[in-house]
């Protein structure tokens, strides 16, 4: 009986197989015996004088001639052996009971050492003694077997043909368990207990057969995780035997020798080549179902004993070379299959050589672990409930693996795998490793090869294209939009939900980012631990780690720059389903399910639960807020940014921006011009999110900190709303605009407050925050605006078109004029104004950025101006002049006026304006320069331009406006009227039907401001331009001086002193102002005394001053005297009365 001894083979073992193999494919018939050609009568290895048991034996020359189809003289005993044994099992070519005993006699025979000496000729012999087993008996160990040792130690046998009968022989043995060595004594148990032995074998006929081709090794061999230790051990002995040539599997090579003939008839067998060719047909369709499960049977064996699975002839000097069997204790332990081939990959991930064979033997058992999920007994074990739950029906190909990955992100219980199946599916997934090659995945490759083939991802490796297809998911715009497919897509997102949880998985972010995960983010060193110690849950730490670290403020801990631009590509690619977030799908499953159940695009869960933040549970409010701090410090990170405003990043913000944050300020600028809606709101979403907690905008933390604590008291930022931080900064730098005071906030601040004010002006839908104006206006917004598209600021552009419908003590109007406060102080943030007025603005005020609606204002007439520019300008001066508070050029040229003149006047209405200028046309007071000048162009804006600019006028003439405006020609009623309603005003005070005293003296006082400057009488200035010029060229401007010239001359005119003559339009004109202006008088007397300091002013500018002051003594002096006299009599009266 031969016993195996368990050791390492040598090096040369592949070359002597492989001859070996060749010469018994030359002496073999393997399909049909002998018939396909002469075949010459015995191997030069064989004695002449052997003596035969089966040719010369009567009980088997019928049947040899039967099967071989040759005479028994002319085949030697062994050739008649391999003939026979290599039929098919079947019993219809069942052979005498007395030649199956010969032939298993013979076997036997030849299988002891007298037989085997028979059958060796000298030279054999002399090759044997080399191999250390020719021990002579006196000196052997209990239990040594001569021709055991010569078969273990075959890689020593130097010659040729000496090869090949030790291979013959091999087959021999393998066709029964009782020849083999010990594995009878070793596996006697197991073989009774699962009925495996040559009794309990189905066939009948194969009852009666001694020799059981193999049958007992296979039954075994699919019951191997059930055998005892000893047993198993025999059983992975002979599996790595019968690894090298297919013909030594008996199981195998009966099952499948017309698959053999169907796929590899061009194989040469031998060091196993004929098996990995079937491995690679194993899925094919026509692979006959026998010869699948011998295949399938084969590779659980190599999954346990790693020299059972091929490995070993591809990649034995790269298993020696890097010591992959170094945490096996003894040598006679098996390695499994899991432990080598994770140690070669993890060497080829650390760079180092391994061979072309070997990678493509890798990468064969890695899809080979893809394809069928029963290879893997781990696997097979903890998923088997699993399986059968969710996925009976999927079967293999790959469908059954994609199954149970699906199930993995299911969020309901039900639903979800197992944790015992998710660790092993997760280590499943490591050693097959898709991301170095998409093609081991069937599933991938067939959902996803239309989608390479069409795309560019057909020119990367195929170690970069499952990367190429990720970024194919955030594409949306050039010729690949719509390249990417619905199956495709899920494929790719069950991949990424196992990579996202292992930061090994992702090859190529292993590759870029391996060294400073490990120097940053503490990261192991090696691709792959121990296959008993690994730890997928650090993946999500360690990208998030490196993706904290992009930006940080320590040199020491800053990632490279090639790494940082892949991990913000990996966190866009998982920023597409919360199932790739695991740190917040974890913490959010509750609220997943009871706030986002319906959003079930990509992308969507995500946006939900940072739409809803201040609605999340604690836990998973702080695992989303973490996300977006890190997501605000790189936008592009986003895949809705990524996917809609591509060409804006790529096109325009993608140049000298120093810092990534810095690309969403430049997609804030160029909002307003952008035509495309799905980018607008995505920057609108980020906007938002900025508002929502100020950790959210890094640079306002970064840059406003200090300012905070001065002026909004706030010791940390934290405590402390957006909306309150906002607010009070704002209004420290609208105060300080107003008041021309230094700024106190720092440029950089004001900035980042610039940027929120907008986003808060530019949400205009999709906010719930209380303190939005769009949320305190919302009843308003339905009742006034319901016709108004949101966006561009033309919900808030209704809202200010109708303040005055919206009450005055209601939050709605205070909020409205607190936002028009801030776009007044700032005209970049005024929406319609710089979507109306962007042209205007680069062409006319580029470089007055600080100015902008005042220097608009001053170009509205030039050639290139737009008439939408020039009305929004306008509408902005009319707005301002309303409330003194609007306006900073107000405050900044009558700030001493207003406290001097009109302290008590509340603003609002036009008010202050109408104070102001009722002491503009007031001689007794003098406003400043700066004050006079400012009224003056007021004046003269309403008078050229539009009424509605005097706003103190237009708010108390409003009924007899409407009625002058239904007599003009223009039907628009925000275009400017060009003078005509103010005219129609002074008309309408002329003819007397002026009733309202209010508006009849506002009138008055817009006639008796034409008497300081005939500027602000535009009819009148154009009527008398050249009378100007001609009589009046010397005379200063202002103190109604122009137009006493002009009465002056009209007066000379009429008592016919004067030569010259005004034409006839000033003439008429002056007439009719003329009378007006006594009208005005008469009504708003300007000399009105309301006291004793107004009585002695009008005495000393009145031209009658020395009568007034004359008449005045004498009353004086008159009371005095009367008073003498008279004053004591009524003392003496008073007197004597007492008295």
């Amino acid at each position: 009986m031969i016993v195996f001894s368990f050791f390492e083979k040598s090096p040369s073992r592949k070359v002597l197989i492989f001859w070996s193999a060749l010469l018994l494919v030359q002496v073999s018939a393997e399909n049909t015996g002998l018939d396909g050609g002469e075949k010459r009568g015995v191997d030069e290895g064989l004695p002449k004088d052997f003596n035969s048991k089966i040719t010369t034996n009567p009980a088997c020359q019928a049947d040899v001639v039967r099967i071989c189809g040759k005479t028994p003289e002319n085949l030697p005993d062994l050739d008649a052996l391999e003939c026979i044994l290599n039929q098919k099992r079947t019993a219809i070519d069942e052979i005498s009971d007395a030649c199956n005993s010969a032939l298993w006699h013979y076997r036997k025979n030849i299988t002891e050492e007298a037989g085997f000496l028979q059958l060796s000729d000298r030279n054999c012999i002399e090759d044997f003694k080399k191999t250390g087993c020719w021990t002579p008996s006196g000196r052997r160990q209990p239990g040594f077997n001569m021709v055991n040792c010569i078969i273990d130690n075959k890689d020593k046998v130097e010659k040729q043909r000496c090869q090949t009968l030790v291979t013959r022989l091999e087959g021999v043995i393998f066709g029964d368990y009782e020849m083999i060595g010990k594995f009878a004594t070793d596996c006697e148990d197991d073989i009774v207990r699962h009925k495996c032995g040559r009794n309990e074998l189905d066939h009948a006929a194969l009852k009666k057969l001694p020799h059981s081709q193999g049958k007992t090794i296979e039954c075994l061999s699919d019951k191997i995780q059930d055998l005892n230790k000893e047993c198993q051990l025999q059983i992975l002995r002979v599996a790595e035997l019968q690894s090298d040539d297919f013909h030594l599997d008996r199981a195998l090579y009966f099952a499948c020798r017309s698959d053999r003939e169907r796929f590899c008839s061009r194989v040469e067998a031998g060091n196993g080549h004929v098996y990995k060719c079937l491995l690679r047909h194993k899925l094919e369709s026509e692979m006959s179902t026998d010869c699948r499960d011998q295949i399938y049977r084969r590779q659980k064996l190599g999954w346990q004993d790693y020299k059972a699975s091929g490995i070993v002839g591809s990649c034995r000097d790269e298993i020696k070379k890097y010591k992959c069997r170094r945490r096996v204790s003894s040598s006679d332990k098996p390695v499994r299959l899991s432990q080598i081939l994770l140690c070669l990959e993890n060497e080829y991930h650390k760079g180092q050589d391994i061979g072309g064979d070997c990678l493509e033997e890798i990468k064969q058992h890695r899809k080979s672990l893809m394809e069928d999920y029963r290879v893997t007994p781990e696997l097979l074990s903890a998923c088997m409930e699993d399986k059968d739950k969710f996925c009976a029906e999927k079967g293999i190909h790959g469908k059954t693996l994609h199954c149970l990955m699906a199930h993995a992100q299911m969020r309901q219980d039900e639903e979800r795998l197992s944790d015992k199946c998710l660790v092993e599916l997760e280590n499943l997934l490591k050693m097959s490793d898709v991301s170095s090659d998409w093609q081991v995945d069937p599933v991938l490759q067939q959902n996803c090869q239309r989608v390479v083939d069409s795309s560019s991802c057909s020119k990367y490796q195929p170690s970069r294209v499952l990367d190429c297809l990720f970024n194919l998911l955030t594409t949306e715009s050039g010729a690949e939009a719509n390249i990417m497919t619905d199956d495709c897509e899920t494929t790719l997102i069950q991949i990424q939900f196992f990579m996202a949880r292992d930061f090994t998985m992702d090859s190529l972010l292993y590759e870029t980012c391996g060294k400073d995960a490990a120097r940053v983010c503490g990261a192991k060193a090696d691709w792959s631990d121990d296959p008993n110690n690994m730890d997928p849950a650090r993946g999500p730490i360690i990208l998030s780690c490196l993706f904290r670290n992009i930006a940080t403020e320590d040199p020491s801990k800053m990632v490279s720059k090639k790494c940082a631009q892949h991990v913000r590509e990996t966190m866009r690619q998982r920023a597409l389903s919360v199932h790739l977030l695991p740190e917040i799908e974890e913490a959010c499953m509750g609220d997943l399910a009871e706030l986002c159940s319906e959003k079930t695009k990509a992308g969507e869960e995500l946006q939900c639960l940072q739409t809803h933040l201040e609605d999340l549970e604690k836990e998973c409010r702080q695992a989303v807020s973490n996300f977006t701090e890190l997501e605000m410090k790189n936008p592009t990170v986003d895949p809705f940014i990524w996917r809609h405003c591509r060409e804006y990043i790529e096109g325009k913000c993608d140049g000298d921006k120093s810092e990534e944050d810095d690309v969403l300020d430049c997609l804030i600028d160029l909002k307003p011009e952008m035509k495309n809606k799905k980018c607008r709101i995505s920057i609108e979403h980020l906007q938002l999110l900025k508002l929502k907690e100020i950790r959210f905008s890094p640079k306002f933390k970064l840059q406003c900190q200090s300012d905070v604590i001065r002026y909004c008291g706030g010791k940390d930022m934290q405590p402390l709303t957006s909306w309150k931080v906002v607010n009070c900064l704002s209004k420290t730098i609208r105060d300080d605009i107003v008041t021309e005071n230094t700024l106190r906030v720092s440029k950089g601040c004001r900035k980042q407050v610039r940027n929120l004010l907008l986003a808060k002006l530019q949400l205009e839908t999709g906010i719930s925050d209380a303190q939005s104006i769009y949320k305190m206006c919302s009843k308003y917004i339905m009742d006034l605006c319901s016709s108004v598209t949101p966006g561009g600021g033309h919900v808030l552009e209704c809202l200010r078109d109708n303040s005055i419908k919206i009450p005055t003590d209601s939050d709605c109007h205070e909020a409205l004029f607190r936002v028009e406060q801030e776009t007044d102080a700032d005209s970049k943030l005024d929406l319609v104004l710089n979507s109306e007025c962007s042209l205007e603005m680069k062409l006319f005020c580029n470089t007055n950025p600080d100015n902008m609606l005042n220097c608009l204002k001053l170009s509205s007439n030039k050639e290139g101006f737009s008439v939408k520019c020039a009305r929004i300008v306008r509408e902005r001066m009319i707005e301002q002049n309303t409330d003194s508070r609007l306006n900073p050029r107000l405050h900044k040229s009558c700030k001493l006026d207003m406290k001097k003149f009109c302290p008590s006047v509340a603003p609002g209405q036009g008010r202050i304006l109408g104070c102001l200028k009722n002491v503009y046309i007031n001689p007794k007071n003098r406003l400043t320069d700066t004050c006079k000048a400012y009224i003056e162009e007021i004046l003269e804006h309403a008078a050229k331009e539009d009424v509605k600019y005097d706003a103190d006028l237009y708010s108390s003439c409003t009924i007899y406006m409407k009625q002058c405006q239904s007599k003009s020609s223009n039907d628009d009623e925000a275009a400017p009227d060009k003078g005509y309603t103010e005219e129609c005003l002074k008309q309408l005070y002329h003819d007397g039907k002026i009733l309202d005293k209010t508006c009849k003296n506002k009138i008055a006082v817009l006639i008796q401001s034409t008497m300081i400057d005939i500027h602000v009488d535009p009819t009148l200035n154009r009527a008398c331009a050249v009378d100007l010029v001609r009589h009046c060229e010397g005379v200063p401007p202002g103190e109604g001086r122009l137009l006493k010239c002009l009465f002056a001359q009209l007066s000379e005119e009429q008592k016919g002193t004067e030569k010259t003559y005004l034409s006839e339009k000033c003439r008429d004109m002056l007439s009719k102002r003329s009378e007006l202006f006594h009208m005005a008088d008469e009504s708003n007397p300007i000399g009105r005394m309301e006291s004793l300091v107004d009585l002695v002013e009008q005495v000393q500018i009145s031209p009658q001053r020395n009568y007034l002051l004359t008449t005045g003594m004498s009353v004086v002096g008159l009371i005095f005297i009367f008073g003498l006299f008279c004053g004591r009599a009524t003392s003496r009266r008073t007197a004597e009365k007492n008295k």
